[in-house]
């Protein structure tokens, strides 16, 4: 139900398209594959990317991923570290990218 994961703190990372979640033994935990998803326009609306590119996909993919984490009881202070990965690593698109993690997390994540 698109309409019960999209608030910031998705009940059900597994309704997710794209993304993963996993948890090893020793309680690491993984995120992956997220993109940047708009909450639906309607109840049958396939995903979209937010608009306003990198930046606003960034931004929503990290709070997709504060979602993923507080369904396994942590925050995104546990978060150690991150790797994102670009279709265009032009130093354009870098920069936009950059700015949505900047503003997300602040001037020292």
């Amino acid at each position: 139900d698109w309409a019960k994961i999209f608030g910031k703190l998705p009940p059900s990372v597994a309704t997710i398209p794209l993304s993963s979640l996993t948890v090893s033994d020793d309680g690491t935990i993984h995120v992956s594959g997220t993109v940047g998803i708009a909450p639906p326009s309607s109840p049958d609306a396939g995903p979209v990317l937010v608009e306003g590119g990198a930046k606003a996909e960034t931004y929503r993919i990290l709070e997709l991923m504060e979602g993923f984490l507080a369904s396994v009881g942590a925050t995104m202070a546990d978060v150690t570290m991150v790797h994102c990965y670009l279709a265009d690593y032009s130093v354009a698109n870098f920069a936009e990218m950059n700015a949505g993690y900047l503003e997300y997390f602040g001037k020292k994540p």
